[in-house]
């Protein structure tokens, strides 16, 4: 049996609770999906995103983080591409946030966008060749 460094340790640490937290934080909203969206799309009745563009977004924020999560825990190459695409949801919503000017939101979103940076730039983490150092 390969023994673990504390890098290592500290790594998978982050990955399965992050990818914990992140799972949940989507699979949650699945029992009042229509409720989540239509509240959510609401804050953008007075921006250029109302309608449409906020209610679809609003409905395809629960799945994509529960498979975000999901990829985290699953590991192995999974790992990259789910921090990636974890990275361009941040990205999504930071917009949604920024068109509202719910300044005060940008610093938890930040925080989960560095997480990702962390476990996507992180030796541990399965690159192209499906290799981790």
């Amino acid at each position: 049996m390969k023994k673990l460094t504390n890098s290592q340790l500290a790594y998978h640490g982050l990955r399965i609770a992050f990818g914990i937290s992140f799972m949940v934080h989507g699979a949650v909203r699945f029992s009042d999906l229509s409720g989540f969206a239509t509240k959510m799309a609401g804050q953008f009745e007075s921006s250029i995103l109302a309608g449409f563009p906020a209610l679809s977004f609003a409905y395809i924020i629960p799945f994509a983080e529960a498979l975000i999560g999901l990829a985290l825990l699953i590991g192995s190459k999974c790992v990259r591409w789910g921090a990636f695409a974890g990275c361009l949801l941040m990205a999504g919503i930071m917009f949604g946030t920024c068109m509202l000017q719910k300044w005060e939101l940008l610093t938890s979103q930040l925080l989960h966008l560095y997480l990702f940076y962390i476990i996507l730039n992180n030796p541990n983490t399965a690159d192209v060749s499906g290799k981790s150092a």
